[in-house]
This record gives C-alpha cells, sequence and structure tokens, in this order.
C-alpha cells in the first residue's frame, strides 16, 4: 500500500500559492526556514505535518486553514 501521490501535489501546489500570494521567493522561504522549498513546492520532497506546521506558522496560517481548500 502506497500513499496516493495527488495529495502530496495538491499540498505542494498549495504551499506555492501561499509563498507567491506573500510575494516571496524560494530562496527567501528556504534561508528564513532553513527548508529547502524547490524540494516541497515541487513536490520531490514529502512533508510532514511538523514541517507543514512550521510553514503554517511562516505564513500565518493554521493547519486547518491549510487544508480547507484542499481535497485530500
Amino acid at each position: 500500500l502506497g500513499i496516493p501521490a495527488e495529495p502530496l501535489f495538491r499540498s505542494a501546489a498549495k504551499l506555492r500559492l501561499l509563498r507567491r500570494k506573500a510575494g516571496l521567493l524560494q530562496k527567501t522561504v528556504s534561508a528564513e526556514t532553513g527548508l529547502n522549498m524547490g524540494h516541497l513546492e515541487g513536490a520531490r520532497k514529502n512533508v510532514t505535518l511538523t514541517t507543514l506546521e512550521r510553514l503554517c506558522e511562516y505564513y500565518n496560517i493554521t493547519l486547518d486553514e491549510f487544508f480547507k481548500d484542499i481535497d485530500i
């Protein structure tokens, strides 16, 4: 049994949208969070809930808000 890739792609797209809405570059977010945003936004690396929570704090949203419009 594997985890379907679709939730990963939807989460990656949401991270990309949040960054763009904030007017930030990937390298800025990466430098400020210590996370490789290219891998996370490109769905090349699975995002953990801990990492997602960190990014939600960075973007000043809750996990509930993050998942609100993502059909998983």
